[in-house]
């Protein structure tokens, strides 16, 4: 009897734990030349460390270019990712890809839509600078068999009827994409600091993890750096919003390089969520 319940309690903690989810966003800063110390080729390394230490289930990324995406699905084990580039639905132009653990998710369900007046094609939105994207995936556990929906995107950086219209439409498209009302998780930069219109329109059906974690946020607060190594960022403009998930723990990771640089202009953002 004593033999049966020891095996009943491990078993019921390994399935309860397969249920756990580990969340990130990352701008990872496109490749620039100009940038000197801080360019790709300069800091792609740590970036990639970076990425497979904390190794999420699975991450959203922004302002990644085609050969950043090359270098990240062939420098990191066991991921593949679903995303297209925002100028042509193809390769062309920056991704808000979803990368995901091969071993622990599967892909049931994925595709990308324009931040825009015409979502189902390549197009800017409103008073938008460039064109953005919205990438969106149905995944299910290998292990235990939860499904959820992962949104990731990156909002405009000037047009403030496209960052109010783009909140509207996200939230449009997972009540369409999800009659089930399965969990969702939504990452991403959205430019917009937390008292704004548009992630107060957002915060209103999806909670904020840096508010709703059972342990407190840790690290620092803001999370834009350009690159500046001597002032703590005040503003955080990257965000990871969850339904149906509860969140445990929510971290700003703020490592540095070896020569103490940043591996972006970001600090990438992870969470370790857990299904209601």
């Amino acid at each position: 009897m004593k033999n049966l319940i020891i095996a009943l309690t491990t078993f019921l903690m390994v399935n309860f734990h397969a249920q756990d989810l580990k969340v990130m966003t990352f701008n990872i800063r496109l490749s620039l030349e100009s940038d000197k110390e801080n360019s790709w080729d300069n800091r792609k390394t740590d970036a990639l460390k970076l990425m497979d230490y904390y190794h999420p289930d699975f991450f959203g990324v922004q302002e990644a270019v085609p050969q950043q995406m090359t270098d990240i699905k062939t420098g990191l084990k066991n991921y593949d990712f679903v995303g297209v580039g925002r100028d042509d639905g193809a390769d062309k132009g920056e991704y808000s890809a979803i990368f995901y653990d091969t071993e622990k998710l599967q892909v049931l369900q994925s595709g990308t839509f324009w931040l825009s007046e015409t979502p189902e094609k390549p197009s800017k939105g409103w008073d938008a600078a460039y064109n953005r994207v919205c990438t969106y995936a149905l995944f299910k556990m290998k292990k235990g068999g939860k499904k959820f929906w992962a949104f990731n995107v990156h909002f405009d950086h000037v047009g403030n009827v496209a960052r109010e219209n783009s909140s509207k439409l996200i939230l449009e498209k997972i009540k369409a994409f999800n009659p089930k009302n399965l969990p969702v998780v939504l990452t991403g930069d959205f430019n917009l600091t937390d008292e704004t219109a548009p992630i107060r329109i957002i915060s209103e059906n999806l909670n904020d993890t840096f508010y709703h974690s059972e342990k407190p946020h840790y690290g620092p607060a803001g999370t834009f750096t350009a690159f500046d190594i001597n002032t703590i960022p005040k503003e955080r403009i990257d965000y990871i919003f969850v339904k149906h998930f509860e969140c445990e723990t929510i971290r700003t990771i703020n490592d540095r390089r070896e020569n103490l640089l940043y591996p972006s202009d970001h600090f990438p953002v992870i969470a370790e969520l857990k299904f209601k």
